[in-house]
């Protein structure tokens, strides 16, 4: 099923809205933050490419394809963050447990 025409470029300036947003408030260096922010980007890219590959259908969507190759990217990032993330995360809830219990024992 395919969005209407002009759905995906408001979807697309909604995700534009909240990207900036988002730029303001979070700190790049944070793996989640970044996680976040890379998601959102290439939400927008997805969004963009729709909007595009129904403008363009005619030329074989070359702008189209690009974009959704960018967005693929994005969401690489996106995992890649994550993925950095859950591991800081669970090296920190391990090294609480490691001086809780040298804690209890000393």
């Amino acid at each position: 099923m395919r969005a209407p025409q002009g759905r995906s470029a408001a979807t697309k300036r909604l995700l534009d809205q909240v990207l900036d947003e988002l730029l303001d408030a979070v700190d790049r260096r944070d793996p989640l933050d970044s996680a976040i922010v890379s998601a959102v980007e290439g939400a927008a890219l997805i969004a963009q490419a729709a909007e595009e590959a129904g403008l363009d259908a005619d030329d074989g969507g070359d702008e189209a394809v690009e974009l959704a190759r960018e967005a693929l990217g994005a969401m690489r990032a996106s995992v890649i963050a994550t993925t950095v993330s859950v591991r800081a995360l669970a090296d920190r809830r391990r090294e609480r447990a490691v001086a809780g219990s040298a804690g209890r024992r000393g």
